[in-house]
């Protein structure tokens, strides 16, 4: 296929900053279809990066034989319907985070995407992903922490977003809150999934029943123990870190800032590790998601790591709702933030 044809399904800011101009830059790449939640919104995108057709609904995108592939852009509520469309219509489809509302939609959409001869990936968060390969490497082929024992997770800070906001209404978000999703699949590459699971979540000063207050316990397939604090209500908090201890080292790694800190063996302190330039990983998704249409190599991350982060998200919200430890990997229970499925 020489030349590929993109519809944005969901051409905000995001897709405007990232998804738009990375696929323009790709070779052979046409952007040639556009809608968004408001039409204002499409016009402005199509004007800025010249995109032919302007639709009213973005069914009319999955349904046009002059799409190969869509990029899915828009908050959680539409991952699932525009996907499941796309899939049936012989559209590649590019995801963005976090994949789904609930496990539940998470699981259909692997399945739909296993049945079908088709592209799919998510797109991978900025905070971790520059350093993703060398802590992967040092923790799980070069025993830089040797076995690990302990997995610290803190994200704590004061809310970016005005309320209300989108990320806040459950019927939008599902069981995902603040970066717990984001956070999940960063640990499942480095440390390996969670085998049980225990949470408590609070919701502070009119936020609704998405919490802005997370503690996670968690025990690893690996034995080791984790432990999850996520608040956007922690003035002077410490920001996201991730931590990971071990019988022979440690690594810390500040996660916005992409700067990891390390000690091994003989080391006396922690101390500034720098990232290979031959390990630094980019978000160069979209380029990556044209390269496997055409024959190319599979996307990471993939569906079936959303499926694994969406059981971690998942699990946190049965068991904040229950008071009970919930085992890994759940069965799907939960429509979203204080609503069970029926």
């Amino acid at each position: 296929m020489e030349d590929v044809r993109v519809g944005i399904i969901g051409a905000g800011k995001v897709a405007q900053d990232r998804n738009i101009p990375r696929l323009k830059n790709v070779p052979g790449v046409r952007v040639t279809h556009a809608w968004s939640r408001t039409p204002e919104t499409a016009r402005g995108a199509a004007a800025r990066f010249d995109i032919p057709v302007v639709v009213g609904d973005w069914r009319e995108i999955v349904d046009s034989p002059d799409v190969d592939a869509v990029v899915v852009a828009t908050p959680p509520v539409l991952h699932l319907p525009a996907t499941l469309a796309a899939l049936d219509a012989g559209k590649h489809v590019l995801c963005q985070a976090r994949m789904a509302r609930n496990l539940a939609e998470a699981r259909r959409m692997c399945e739909a995407a296993g049945a079908a001869d088709l592209v799919t990936a998510l797109y991978p968060p900025m905070p971790g992903l520059k350093g993703d390969r060398m802590v992967r490497r040092l923790v799980r082929r070069e025993g830089y922490v040797g076995d690990v024992t302990e997995v610290r997770v803190a994200a704590m800070d004061l809310p970016t977003a005005v309320l209300p906001h989108w990320r806040n209404d459950p019927e939008v978000v599902g069981v995902n809150a603040m970066i717990l999703g984001i956070l999940a699949e960063i640990t499942n590459r480095w440390v390996g999934p969670a085998a049980s699971v225990s949470a408590v979540a609070a919701s502070h000063e009119g936020s609704g029943p998405v919490p802005d207050s997370i503690s996670v316990s968690a025990e690893l397939e690996s034995g080791a123990t984790m432990s999850y604090h996520l608040s956007s209500r922690a003035s002077f908090g410490p920001g996201s870190w991730v931590e990971i201890y071990g019988t022979r080292g440690a690594l810390a790694y500040k996660l916005f800032a992409e700067e990891v800190m390390g000690a091994s063996g003989g080391d006396e302190a922690l101390a500034p590790l720098e990232i290979p330039a031959d390990e630094a990983r980019a978000q160069t998704t979209d380029a990556e998601f044209i390269a496997a249409i055409r024959g190319g190599p599979p996307v990471s991350p993939s569906f079936e790591e959303g499926l694994r982060y969406m059981e971690l998200c998942e699990a946190v919200a049965q068991s904040a709702t229950s008071g009970q430890q919930v085992r890994m990997p759940p069965e799907p229970k939960m429509d979203a933030w204080g609503s069970c499925l029926p």
